[in-house]
């Protein structure tokens, strides 16, 4: 047994009732790192909903190993395989995800393309701005919204144009956000 493991194991013996649930937590996810192989093949080859399951199985883990899993399952058939893994990377917020969840502003599904956009706003980096600028293009009035929310908590004067669009021409909602943003964006 690693040393690692041993040091996990003693600690759930430990007198204090916290150190023992964060010992009992810790060697969860210790466990499921020990099974990335596994997990990597369900998310590969297995049902809809194991595969799932396994993406989600990663959302307490970090390092790069666990990314590229994610972002092998960003290219899955299924758009809930898909959304899922954009959940779960928007929580880890890992830098090197940003590719895959950016290409995937152009998917085909509604619901994919805003789960993406949500993925995106964990960022919080104008270097995005293009990309979710392209989705002000979007027919889906709730991408549109979502994605107006996002260019405006990066609040760069780029998107001002923009924003004076959809304050005067969009739904309310668009109108809103949009007027927010135009009182908060840069100088």
């Amino acid at each position: 047994m690693d040393k690692r493991k041993e040091v996990l194991l003693s600690s759930l013996k430990d007198k204090e009732e916290e150190v023992r649930s964060t010992a009992a937590e810790a060697l969860e996810r210790y466990e499921i790192r020990q099974r990335l192989d596994v997990i990597s093949k369900k998310i590969e080859s297995g049902e809809m909903l194991e595969k799932i399951r396994a993406i989600y199985a990663l959302s307490e883990l970090r390092g790069q190993r666990v990314v590229e899993l994610l972002s092998k399952a960003l290219k899955d058939p299924s758009e809930d395989v898909k959304a899922a893994a954009l959940r779960v990377l928007a929580g880890i917020s890992d830098r090197n995800a940003l590719p895959g969840i950016v290409e995937l502003l152009k998917d085909s599904s509604q619901t994919v393309i805003r789960v993406a956009i949500d993925a995106l706003s964990k960022y919080n980096d104008p270097r995005l701005l293009g990309y979710l600028m392209q989705t002000l293009k979007n027919t889906d009035a709730g991408i549109v919204e979502r994605a107006l929310e996002v260019i405006a908590s990066i609040g760069d004067k780029k998107a001002e144009e923009a924003m004076m669009h959809f304050a005067l021409n969009g739904n309310a909602r668009m109108r809103k956000i949009a007027l927010k943003a135009l009182g908060e964006m840069e100088g």
